[in-house]
């Protein structure tokens, strides 16, 4: 076996900034539990590029590190919260239960993961889907109709404008964007962002199935393509939707278009989502009010609204003991999020609407780290099952990724990855009605592969450094 020789340099490297993180805690428990969170991260996301880069697990992985890692450990240290919520920290026994809960929810994900990687059966390197072509077609029909109606009723001003200006706009057209849910909300925002990106997707991958040179390629293929691609910067834009819609799209389609898999293009991704996510991620929120005045990345970042995570953990623990767990209402709902309130009464608000409610915050469009939702949900049980669930999601996506680029797992793993960026950060009350049309589109659209003899996943990992050709 092979072992990338960044590996030990970059894992001590991380360890080493932790340590420097977390010297000023005063609560040993806490230093020790924040550490191993950001510590677990940090080391799944090397194993995540060492050896060909698996993208969704990586994605989870740094953001993981600094949004709930980085992020906790400065407001311990700093002992302060957005919105210098002072209770959020006052209970020292409510603020190592939320560590634990976090580490726990980490290293349940990695073990997920790393079972999975080394147990998982990935098809083999021929394996070649197909694209069902009236499927396209259709999705491209549908986005043409459902995109043309949204621009006549919300403007095309609004596309552009801020994320509060859109959100006016679809107030305006009777579908709030707080409620998160009905019919209007799905037609103007969820639905042609879905269709955008899945036909821009799939238009990616027909040409990549019939490439034979530029010269052969397909007027009718690549006017597809260019639909889906204006769609995107109609619907999909960073200026009008929310940094994690924006991310889904533009990611997905550059992962899509470049494949990158070497151990290389690995590092390079992390690299670039460790910077993401400390630093281009809180200045995106730019957009949310239309100002270009973006600011600076200081101690204070970490304690400002974009890195509410931790704080949300513990008030969900507050949540729960006060009303007990959801049973699932919450998960229901943001599946069934186009079913209106007026036919559904019982329809649950976004579950951190609910958790901020309950904290007392007048503003209540924050975040939920997946496994507080899980744990407000179902409990201990509930977060280990989904994080498990989440890492085998993972590494199934990943493996197929590295090993057979052109099977219908490969081809869905550009769009999980970057939906592993909203899904932690939650709640799944809008993230779900965010990427679900766009993945069950790409589940129908793509065809598998004929039944192939596959190898053990471990066998085609020793042997990916001995076939880079294709990889870049």
């Amino acid at each position: 076996m092979r072992i990338n020789p960044w590996a030990l340099p970059l894992v001590l490297l991380g360890a080493a900034i932790v340590a420097l993180l977390v010297r000023d805690l005063s609560d040993p428990a806490a230093l020790a539990l924040a550490g191993l969170s950001a510590v677990i991260a940090l080391s799944g996301a090397i194993q995540s590029a060492a050896h060909g880069l698996r993208p969704a697990a990586a994605a989870f992985y740094v953001f993981w590190f600094a949004w709930l890692g980085v992020g906790p450990i400065a407001q311990l240290t700093l002992g302060r919260v957005a919105w210098n919520d002072t209770r959020a920290l006052a209970d020292p026994a409510a603020v190592r239960l939320a560590l634990v809960l976090t580490a726990l929810a980490i290293a349940f994900f990695a073990i997920g993961d790393l079972a999975t990687r080394a147990r998982v059966r990935a098809p083999r390197p021929e394996a070649r889907a197909s694209i069902r072509r009236v499927v396209h077609g259709i999705v491209v029909a549908a986005l043409v109709v459902v995109g043309v109606n949204a621009v006549n009723v919300l403007g095309l001003n609004s596309l552009f404008a801020s994320r509060n200006a859109r959100g006016d706009a679809l107030d305006a057209a009777g579908g709030s964007l707080s409620d998160a849910g009905g019919v209007v909300y799905a037609l103007y925002t969820v639905l042609p962002a879905g269709l955008a990106i899945a036909a821009a997707l799939l238009g990616v991958y027909r040409l990549q199935l019939a490439w034979r040179g530029l010269a052969h390629v397909r007027v009718s293929e690549m006017g597809l393509l260019l639909v889906g691609v204006v769609g995107i910067a109609l619907f999909a834009n960073p200026f009008s939707q929310t940094r994690f819609i924006a991310l889904l799209a533009l990611g997905s389609l550059v992962l899509a278009a470049v494949r990158p898999r070497s151990p290389r293009a690995g590092f390079a991704f992390l690299a670039l989502g460790i910077a993401a996510t400390l630093l281009i991620y809180p200045l995106a929120n730019v957009f949310r009010r239309g100002t270009l005045s973006f600011g600076s990345i200081t101690a204070n970042t970490f304690v400002s609204p974009d890195f509410d995570g931790f704080q949300q953990v513990v008030n969900t623990l507050s949540y729960v003991q006060t009303h007990g767990f959801a049973g699932g209402h919450h998960l229901v709902s943001a599946v069934l999020f186009f079913v209106p309130r007026s036919v559904w009464a019982d329809k649950a608000t976004i579950a951190s609407a609910d958790v901020a409610k309950h904290a007392g915050y007048s503003f209540t469009n924050l975040s939920l780290p997946v496994h507080a939702e899980l744990y407000l949900q179902f409990g201990i049980a509930g977060l280990i099952v989904g994080m498990l669930l989440l890492g085998v999601l993972a590494a199934r996506v990943d493996s197929a990724w590295l090993h057979a680029p052109l099977s219908k797992w490969a081809m869905l793993a550009p769009l999980v990855s970057m939906a592993m960026f909203g899904i932690l950060r939650g709640p799944l009350g809008a993230q779900v009605p965010a990427y679900l049309p766009a993945i069950l589109i790409l589940l129908v659209a793509i065809r598998s592969s004929p039944r192939t003899r596959a190898l053990p996943d471990a066998t085609e990992q020793h042997s990916y450094d001995l076939q880079p050709v294709g990889a870049r």
